[in-house]
Parts: C-alpha cells; sequence; structure tokens
C-alpha cells in the first residue's frame, strides 16, 4: 500500500491536496464540501472518516484520463440532478473500494438523467465498486447505481440496499453482489446496454423494457 503523501484532518481544506495528487490520506470525522477532482489521486480514509456533501455530488470526475481511487470512506449527504455522492462523467478511471455510500440523492428535473443515480452515476470511462455498502440512497431511477452513455462499469462483492438502473450504451457487470432492490434496464432504437449478472443476488429482479429490451446476460 502506497504511502500518504498528504493528510487532512477533518474540518481543513481539502481542496489543495486533491489538486496535487498521489494518495491523500483523510483523518477521521467529517470532511464537510463538494469536490471536483482534476488530477490523478487516491483517497484514502482512516477510520471514521467521512466525506459529507452539500449541494452537489459529493466526488465529481469530469476530466479524462484521470485515475481516481476511493478507499475505505463514507460518502453521504449529496444531493445532485445525477450522482448524489459520485459522478464520473470524464473519460477517465474511477475506483470505490470498502466504500460505504448512504443518504445521498439524485434530484428529479425530468428528462434522461434527472434523478439518476442517487448513489453513484456513471456516463464515461471506466468504474469499479469493491467490497462497498450502499443504503438509504433516493432517486427516481436508479438510487444506488446508474450507468449509461458509453460507461464501463464493473460491481464486486458488497451490498446494495436499493436499485440499480442501465441505460444507452452502458456496460454493467454485477459480479457476486447482492441487490435488494431490481435492475432496471433500457436501451434506445441505436444502442442498448449490456448488462451480465455473475452469482450475486438481485432480490428485486430485472425491469428490462419490452419495446427498448437492454441485452441481459447471466454468466460464470
Amino acid at each position: 500500500m502506497a504511502e500518504c503523501m498528504a493528510r487532512v484532518e477533518a474540518g481543513q481544506p481539502l481542496a489543495a491536496a486533491l489538486a496535487g495528487g498521489g494518495v491523500v490520506c483523510l483523518g477521521p470525522g467529517v470532511h464537510a464540501g463538494s469536490w471536483l477532482v482534476e488530477a490523478s489521486v487516491t483517497l484514502r480514509g482512516e477510520a471514521g472518516a467521512v466525506l459529507e456533501g452539500g449541494g452537489g455530488s459529493v466526488v465529481a470526475v469530469e476530466g479524462d484520463d484521470l485515475v481516481v481511487r476511493i478507499e475505505s470512506l463514507t460518502l453521504r449527504g449529496g444531493s445532485a440532478e445525477a450522482g448524489g455522492a459520485v459522478s464520473l462523467t470524464g473519460y477517465s478511471a474511477l475506483a470505490l473500494v470498502g466504500c460505504t455510500v448512504e443518504g445521498n440523492t439524485a434530484r428529479s428535473r425530468g428528462g434522461a438523467t434527472g434523478g439518476g443515480g442517487g448513489g453513484v452515476y456513471a456516463s464515461r470511462g471506466t468504474l469499479r465498486v469493491e467490497g462497498s455498502t450502499f443504503r438509504g440512497n433516493r432517486a427516481t431511477v436508479g438510487s444506488d447505481l446508474f450507468v449509461t452513455g458509453v460507461a464501463d462499469v464493473i460491481v464486486v462483492g458488497g451490498h446494495l440496499g436499493g436499485d440499480v438502473a442501465a441505460r444507452e450504451g452502458a456496460k454493467l457487470l454485477l459480479d457476486g453482489v447482492t441487490v435488494d432492490g431490481h435492475l432496471d434496464a433500457r436501451g434506445t432504437t441505436t444502442r442498448a446496454p449490456v448488462v451480465q449478472l455473475k452469482g450475486g443476488r438481485l432480490r428485486g429482479g430485472v425491469k428490462n423494457d419490452a419495446s427498448l429490451p437492454a441485452r441481459v446476460e447471466i454468466v460464470k
């Protein structure tokens, strides 16, 4: 495990450390704010470290060619049109490892993305969610996870207490994860998402649009 290049205590500004990149370790307690990540960085939480949002996504990655890793953190209290906790809209690589994503909201504004992904929203790039817990997130569709566009998303292990949604040409692999809610899948007239289910449990079943279906596969 790489050494911390910077350590930020709760209540101290985080933006400068994020801009510096490398490995940033967050001390216990609440780190309040909403952050746009513009450099490759690892955010590593010590026991009890919380990122608590205000207006907008707690963490947003909009740029291209970044490598961003978020480890052992609780992300809560975010509120955005899409992606209350995390929004990935750039062609970058993002990983959430051992995180808790709770109490975030995607606000509905109508249209294709409004109200999607109370927990996490991804429309481009690659996203890996590993060993993480989602609970108490709210959205019009995909309360925990909304993938769309050309995003390539893998969820390995962990527990999603809400719903998952896949749209447009996104790719989604659910590998050994327990989902309490349902999978809501729909394509367009020209594209269809590809969803692969590998082990795990999907307690709410699959809602696949009859007129614009996704490709849903069971894989071993």
